[in-house]
C-alpha cells in the first residue's frame, strides 16, 4: 500500500510540472571585457512551479559569439592542469598561448528563474552541451618551467562543447548571473555579469603532450528578454 501511495504521489507531481505555466522567452545579451565582447542570442522555456509560480525551470538553445584581443589562453584540460572543484590547478603545469580569439558556439542551455515580485527577477543560466566554430589563429606560446617558447603555434576553436565541471570542462561555454526587470508587458531589461570559457586546439600537441588551451571571461553583461 505504502508503495502504492508513493508511486501515485511521483506520478501526481511529474504531471504537475508537466503541466505547470510556461513561458517562452528571447534573449539578447552583450558582455563587456577590457579584452573581449560578447553577444548571445538565444530562446528557451520556463516552467513555472509551485502554486505562486516564483520559481521557474527550463531549458533552451543560445548562440554566444566570442572575440578577444590578446588573451591568454592556458593549459585547458584536467589530466594536465590536475585541477577540480576540490583541487587547485599546479601551476608548474599552466602554459600559455597568447593570441586573439573568434569563436561562434551553439549550445544547449538550462535556466533557473526566481521571480522576486511582478517587475524583478533574478536568474542563473548555463550552457551544457554543444559545437564551436570558428577560424585559424596564430599564437604565441610560453612554457616558463620548461624554458620552451613557440610562435606562430596555429589553433582552432575546439569543436565540442560540454559541461562537466572546473577543468573538466569541453570547449566554449556561456553562463549568466542577472537581475531583470520588467519594463513593460513581454518586454525585460537585464543586468548582470556572464562568465564565457573560450577554448582552441592547436594544430600541434606542446608541452605535456597537450594540444587544449582555454580563456576565461568574466565580463558586465546588458541584455533584453521578450517574452511571447
Amino acid at each position: 500500500m505504502k508503495t502504492k501511495i508513493a508511486f501515485f504521489t511521483v506520478i501526481a507531481s511529474i504531471s504537475n510540472l508537466t503541466f505547470a505555466q510556461t513561458s517562452k522567452n528571447i534573449d539578447l545579451s552583450f558582455g563587456f571585457g577590457s579584452k573581449a565582447q560578447t553577444i548571445a542570442l538565444g530562446i528557451n522555456r520556463l516552467h513555472h512551479i509551485g502554486k505562486k509560480e516564483k520559481l521557474s525551470l527550463g531549458y533552451g538553445l543560445r548562440y554566444t559569439g566570442y572575440s578577444g584581443k590578446d588573451n591568454e589562453f592556458i593549459t585547458a584540460a584536467a589530466e594536465v592542469s590536475e585541477g577540480n572543484l576540490f583541487k587547485p590547478q599546479n601551476e608548474a603545469k599552466l602554459d600559455t598561448l597568447t593570441m586573439d580569439g573568434n569563436v561562434g558556439s551553439i549550445n544547449a542551455a538550462v535556466y533557473i528563474n526566481y521571480a522576486l515580485n511582478d517587475k524583478w527577477n533574478i536568474q542563473f543560466n548555463i550552457d551544457a552541451i554543444g559545437f564551436s566554430f570558428g577560424g585559424e589563429k596564430i599564437g604565441t606560446f610560453m612554457a616558463e618551467t620548461q624554458n620552451a617558447s613557440q610562435s606562430n603555434v596555429k589553433a582552432k576553436p575546439s569543436g565540442t562543447n560540454l559541461l562537466l565541471t572546473g577543468d573538466y570542462d569541453r570547449g566554449s561555454l556561456n553562463s549568466e548571473f542577472f537581475v531583470g526587470y520588467n519594463l513593460k508587458e513581454k518586454h525585460r531589461l537585464k543586468l548582470g555579469l556572464s562568465f564565457v570559457f573560450n577554448e582552441y586546439t592547436t594544430s600541434n600537441t606542446l608541452t605535456f603532450n597537450n594540444d587544449r588551451y582555454r580563456v576565461k571571461n568574466l565580463m558586465p553583461m546588458l541584455g533584453y528578454n521578450y517574452t511571447f
